[in-house]
């Protein structure tokens, strides 16, 4: 994050924005404050592409299966460990999240790293792996996934 102050709901002048800010406020809101459906009404296209199978394209309907996501998991967590910047051309670019996703405080949860495409101030696209984080004493080597 950088290190001056902002509003992460404050959308004025989004096209001025660098795709990094952009994410900075998105990640602000869905992942350190555990809001996606303000994130999405925020800095979410209409027009948003999913590439998970698992959920629906498009803002809108993005939004509602997060809602009810959030709604049905009053403890879910999304504990960011790292963030990378890609190259940024013409108003458009990539970053990653690197977080622990839970629904519960006493799951092992999951390691998840979502992809977003930043364009012209919104996050207009979303990719994503994750994997299960499993009891250590199952492990083949003590590094751990974060």
């Amino acid at each position: 994050m950088s290190e001056r102050a902002f509003d992460p709901r404050d959308t004025s002048n989004r096209e001025k924005l660098t795709a990094r800010e952009v994410a900075e406020r998105f990640i602000e809101l869905f992942h350190h404050q555990d809001n996606p459906v303000e994130a999405f009404t925020c800095w979410v296209h209409p027009d948003y592409i999913q590439h998970n199978p698992n959920a629906p394209t498009g803002r809108d309907a993005a939004m509602a299966f997060l809602g009810n996501a959030v709604k049905n998991n009053p403890e879910l967590t999304h504990e960011v460990k790292r963030v990378i910047h890609g190259d940024e051309h013409d108003g458009e670019g990539l970053v990653a999240v690197h977080h622990h996703f839970r629904r519960t405080r006493d799951e092992r949860g999951w390691a998840v790293v979502d992809i977003l495409r930043i364009k012209d101030g919104y996050v207009v696209e979303h990719w994503d792996v994750m994997q299960p984080v499993p009891d250590p004493a199952e492990t083949k080597n003590a590094n751990g996934m974060f």
